[in-house]
């Protein structure tokens, strides 16, 4: 069992942001601005997808116009049909992972997309997708980072791993409906208190390679599906090409048993802090194995992907996303607002020193 470190007093969460729909994603730029991943779940068919949180609190469709007006029947090649995930890195520009289609359906062509954003102008400066062979059907991005010149992002329906190189253009499939990066009938989806997870018939999520971060250092790469385990590989051997999916696997490691978890993020000393979907918590697991609880609260229902700013404030959606009608018994037991908390990170946790953001 790995040691669980003695912390200090728990740092104290504000309210950084409250969304109109359901929030599963946050992203901060330099200056501060907050955007918003607000993805299409049953019960929020309404979403604009993307918001910029305004300094008055009101969250706004961005970049604006038909980008956020998409309906069902409607192309969703220039629109934002299922955002799962968003996030800022070093340049200062806002990424968006669109799954192109709410759950249950399949993305139309060209749907499916990366899309780059300017986050002072809206522009959009790329969109990146990509053939079957990369992308075959059944394949569904979940989320991205980006180190360098290097795109990784998980798929989370067939399970896999994409690298894109941002600079020459190749993409890499790695570990293609590999079983290591596909869930297992060990470990079972649960939400607040232990509660398995499942719709009206008893059906159970079948969510594979999903959670995803890169060191700093651009060394190993951590991927997840929600119940765990957390694996790592070298991003050295994802990237050799001589190495078949089935090498790739044996060089797979488990880097820690976690509890359930929708979001994650890692800081520049290589510790990667965890959503606790079945403790309403947030729990960094140490590169050496060390645990600690930085915070714990009634309000972390479905807390999902982290974001550290470059100040070291941590921000947590709480997205509610266990109480959809997919994942709550056929009853949505969501409700507005969807807050985003956030709180300055200590230094340290007892002997546990933390980090700044890695921003890629």
């Amino acid at each position: 069992m790995a040691a669980t470190v003695a912390t200090n007093a728990a740092p104290t969460l504000s309210v950084a942001a409250r969304a109109p729909f359901l929030c599963s994603g946050v992203a901060v730029t330099p200056g501060g601005t907050l955007f918003l991943g607000l993805p299409r779940f049953p019960g929020n068919e309404a979403t604009f997808s993307v918001g910029r949180v305004a300094p008055d609190g009101t969250v706004h469709p961005f970049p604006g116009g038909s980008w956020n007006g998409w309906q069902p029947g409607q192309d969703g090649s220039s629109a934002f049909v299922m955002v799962n995930a968003i996030h800022i890195f070093a340049d200062g520009t806002l990424w968006a992972v669109d799954q192109g289609a709410p759950p249950g359906s399949r993305p139309e062509p060209g749907a499916q997309k990366l899309v780059q954003l300017d986050t002072a102008t809206g522009a959009i400066l790329r969109v990146l997708r990509f053939p079957e062979a990369i992308m075959p059907p059944g394949a569904q991005f979940n989320d991205l980072r980006i180190h360098g010149d290097l795109l990784f992002a998980t798929d989370s329906g067939l399970g896999g791993i994409v690298i894109h190189n941002l600079k020459t253009g190749s993409t890499l499939r790695r570990l293609s409906a590999h079983p290591v990066t596909r869930n297992d009938a060990t470990h079972i989806h649960k939400g607040s208190g232990g509660r398995i997870l499942q719709d009206a018939q008893g059906n159970r999520p079948q969510v594979q390679s999903d959670d995803i971060e890169v060191d700093a250092g651009g060394t190993w790469f951590y991927f997840a599906v929600p119940a765990g385990p957390l694996k790592k590989i070298r991003v050295a051997d994802l990237l050799d090409d001589r190495k078949s999916d089935r090498d790739l696997a044996a060089l797979v490691q488990v880097a820690a048993e976690i509890p359930s978890i929708g979001g994650t993020c890692i800081d520049t000393l290589g510790n990667i802090y965890l959503s606790d979907g079945e403790n309403n918590r947030i729990t960094i697991l140490a590169p050496d194995g060390r645990r600690a609880t930085l915070v714990q609260d009634p309000r972390l229902v479905s807390p999902d992907a982290l974001f550290i700013d470059r100040g070291r404030t941590l921000y947590i959606p709480c997205s509610q996303i266990e109480k959809v009608p997919m994942l709550n018994g056929g009853t949505n037991g969501t409700h507005a607002p969807f807050l985003v908390l956030s709180l300055p990170l200590p230094d340290r946790l007892g002997s546990l020193r933390l980090g700044a953001a890695v921003e890629g």
